[in-house]
């Protein structure tokens, strides 16, 4: 508990190992651990570090150092890069929250403020703002950690209602 009473985790960022990585995730520690173990998303998202979770906010915190593998021609961090943490770590957020899945997405918007190069730490921060019976509404924004610099900002809406067999059924 924070001194103000709220329950809230810190873990460090992403320099730590994978266990330490993933230390502050409770409710999907167990599927999401294998993802990063096997190469999670080609490994592009090999580093990604999830450094604070508090419940009473419903907020998840990632942090990611851009390495070139994560830029685009100009060498600054790929648009794609950043639509792709918002959608991962707001369905993250959604799974911790107490969701038994994350559901598939219905809607994702991305909006691009400012870029960054290669060494900058991304600060990621997803707010779960509704997590009703069939949907989740997310709202991500991604900061450059070192300046403080909004790069980012989306929204996500998944749906996330129903059983397991028919959220990933054969039937899709």
């Amino acid at each position: 508990m924070a001194p103000n009473g709220k329950s809230t985790t810190t873990t460090t960022a992403p320099a730590a190992p994978l266990p330490a990585r993933f230390e502050i995730l409770q409710n999907c520690r167990s599927w999401v651990v294998p993802h990063f173990e096997q190469g999670f998303h080609g490994h592009t998202f090999d580093k990604l570090a999830f450094t604070h979770f508090d419940k009473d906010q419903r907020l998840l915190v990632a942090e990611m150092v851009v390495e070139e593998r994560h830029t685009n021609a100009y060498q600054k961090v790929h648009g794609g890069v950043l639509a792709a943490l918002i959608d991962i770590v707001s369905s993250f957020a959604v799974i911790e929250l107490g969701h038994l899945n994350s559901g598939v997405s219905v809607d994702l918007s991305t909006s691009y403020l400012k870029s960054v190069g290669v060494g900058a730490v991304l600060e990621v921060r997803s707010y779960c703002e509704r997590l009703g019976k069939n949907l989740a509404f997310t709202r991500t924004d991604v900061f450059d950690k070192t300046t403080g610099d909004l790069l980012a900002s989306g929204r996500h809406t998944k749906f996330c209602g129903g059983g397991h067999k028919m959220v990933f059924g054969p039937k899709l």
